[in-house]
């Protein structure tokens, strides 16, 4: 076999595998997990716990690392610990059968933890692995056919899962479901086994090495805007994820094949915008495309705060399924490739360890603050999940601020993207969506760039009216030097002026009350004031009078400048 063919044949088995895989994450997760809690008598906050678990989880990638850097093998890492995850839900099974009795949702969420940690360690291998097959710069069109793979599988599962589960709503048909999901992903880590992996030296790596490298992406000042918004995004997107599935079931009286149907149009429109995108961000970078993606975003719990059961309800449910499966196609591979492009070779394992486990840890605290609300907000006269979703709509489009600090050299403007989308077919009413998306954000996005803008004036203003301030107080610093009974009528004068002259600088700091910008000038203003009655009230008629003068002026003096010189080095080091 050629070297082509060879390479052919495993990006194949590699696109094969994303597409069982996906299949079995979707019967252990997602709408299953939560229809089987339900059944279990799981409330809000118990179902918000499950939906964390496998993001909690995440924060163990961290050690995929490090035993990558021990085996010299990320095939064995990733093959070893995807199939044991899946093979743990046997007891879930053995539950859903009634061959184990004791406390059953106990024992659920124990699986789900072990099954969550394994399965977070052998994706963030894969992930590694992948990277090392496949070159950078055709890396997000790979991704976009992976991703479309997945999709399929996913589709094919949701209809035939959610359809047995509509004709018989049990514990033991979710553990067919459970079954089914085990038998496809071991078969999907079984197409793995023939891909090579590259070599590598065997790292005898010690702990505190492993620490070091762990750290060193929080250190990276280019890659820490890239893990801010991603933390944010997630958390945002995570505090209201599976109360989406709860809505459609409990408040517009869905069922789970109609569910599914819907879960299939997202995945149908995913594969579309991967398709798409995977080309655009190729070209354009992964900011522009970020942008639009999370703006598109915005609008999926912005347009469910208004949904009720109504004629519409099928209409509005389909258009933010389909745009939101488009927006996340943009985010997820612009995401992948800004990460892939910060993350040096060396030590890519850790950058994308460090990535995926704090957003992920920031994700899990998501759905169980969001279910923790939806409890609390019960009985009350405000809907629990509504809130939810107008709580997560704020944080998304806030979100879309932080994108623009994410450095990336080659980027494109957003406009260059959109006039690009505008000659797809069937692709340009994207581009009008993000318009209106764009518009909605900006009830969150308008008092933050306000609040912006009033700072930068604020500084602007301070900077002028500090400096103003301090000038003053130098020019009565030198007179103090220059005071003697000789020219004190001369001095007189001049203090009435340069005090009325503080007085005003002394007045435009206002908005400076309570912090030492303020203070100093106005302790000095306050010196002033005392020389200046001193000098009008006392004639020099005596030895005697003009030394307590010159003596008084000399503190005066020694205060001022001390404060002034506070006052220099405040403004310089904060808004010079």
């Amino acid at each position: 076999m050629s070297k082509k063919e060879s390479k052919s044949k495993y990006e194949n088995h590699l696109l094969l595998e994303s597409g069982l895989s996906f299949a079995n994450f979707t019967l252990l997760n997602g709408m299953f997990l939560i229809g089987f809690a339900l059944l279990l008598d799981a409330n809000e906050f118990m179902i918000g716990i499950l939906a964390a678990i496998p993001l909690f989880a995440n924060i163990l990638q961290v050690f995929s690392a490090f035993i990558i850097d021990k085996t010299g093998s990320k095939k064995n890492t990733t093959i070893i610990s995807l199939n044991l995850a899946r093979v743990l839900w046997i007891i879930v099974i053995f539950v859903s059968f009634g061959l184990i009795t004791y406390n059953p949702l106990i024992l659920f969420i124990i699986v789900l933890i072990f099954s969550s940690i394994l399965t977070a360690i052998g994706n963030l291998s894969l992930l590694a692995w992948m990277k090392d097959l496949v070159p950078t710069k055709h890396l997000s069109e790979f991704l976009g056919k992976r991703n479309a793979y997945a999709s399929i599988g996913g589709i094919i599962v949701y209809l035939v899962a959610s359809f047995l589960i509509d004709w018989n709503n049990s514990v033991e048909m979710f553990g067919l479901v459970f079954l089914f999901a085990i038998i496809i992903g071991v078969i999907g880590t079984f197409m793995l086994k023939d891909i090579p992996q590259k070599k590598g030296k065997l790292k005898t790596i010690t702990f505190s090495k492993f620490k070091e490298n762990m750290f060193e992406p929080f250190k990276n000042k280019s890659f820490k805007p890239l893990l801010t918004f991603g933390m944010v995004f997630s958390f945002a997107t995570y505090v209201v994820s599976p109360f989406f599935i709860v809505f459609m079931l409990n408040d517009l009286g869905m069922s789970y094949f109609v569910v599914s149907i819907y879960l299939v149009i997202y995945l149908v429109a995913r594969i579309f915008g991967l398709k798409i995108f995977g080309k655009i961000v190729d070209q354009y970078g992964s900011r522009p495309s970020l942008v639009i993606g999370t703006t598109i975003k915005c609008l999926t719990p912005f347009a469910f705060i208004f949904l009720t059961n109504s004629p519409w309800m099928h209409i509005v449910v389909f258009i933010t399924f389909v745009t939101d499966a488009i927006g996340n196609a943009a985010i997820d591979l612009g995401l992948y490739r800004a990460l892939f492009k910060s993350a040096p070779r060396k030590h890519d394992a850790y950058y994308l360890s460090a990535f995926t486990s704090s957003t992920n840890v920031i994700a899990a605290i998501g759905p169980i603050i969001g279910g923790a609300i939806a409890v609390l907000l019960k009985g009350t006269i405000v809907h629990p999940i509504k809130f939810l979703f107008f709580f997560s709509f704020v944080i998304r489009a806030f979100s879309i601020s932080l994108i623009y600090k994410i450095q990336e050299p080659e980027k494109r403007s957003v406009d260059d993207v959109l006039v690009r989308m505008r000659t797809i077919r069937y692709f340009s009413f994207f581009a009008n969506v993000y318009s209106i998306a764009e518009f909605t954000s900006k009830i969150v996005l308008f008092p933050t760039k306000q609040l912006f803008l009033l700072q930068r004036l604020t500084r602007t203003r301070m900077k002028k009216d500090v400096k103003s301030a301090i000038s003053v107080i130098d020019k009565i610093s030198g007179s103090l030097q220059r005071f003697n009974a000789s020219n004190i009528d001369y001095y007189k004068e001049r203090f009435r002026v340069l005090r009325r002259k503080l007085s005003k600088e002394v007045d435009n700091l206002d908005y400076q009350k309570g912090t030492f910008y303020d203070k100093i000038p106005t302790a000095a203003l306050s010196e002033v004031k005392k020389l200046e009655s001193v000098l009008d009230n006392v004639e020099i008629d005596s030895r005697k009078d003009e030394k307590a003068i010159e003596k008084r002026s000399d503190k005066i003096f020694k205060k001022i400048e001390k404060g002034k010189n506070k006052l220099i080095d405040a403004y310089e080091r904060n808004i010079k």
